[in-house]
């Protein structure tokens, strides 16, 4: 119950969303999540860890 009865006023009245840039960031940082998920996945075990070479898997 507001006690003031003059108009509502709306600091976010003036701001919109921009879609079709937040759509092409998004998609591009997928895009680099995946390529680079492929790389890892791809790649031999990284050389900065020879521990996981010299364990057996089982």
């Amino acid at each position: 119950c507001p006690l003031s009865s003059g108009p509502k006023y709306d600091p976010d009245a003036d701001f919109h969303y921009d879609y079709q840039t937040l759509r092409i960031g998004g998609l591009a940082f997928a895009g680099f999540l995946v390529i680079l998920s492929v790389i890892l996945l791809t790649g031999k075990y990284p050389d900065f860890c020879p521990k996981l070479l010299e364990k057996p898997l089982f």
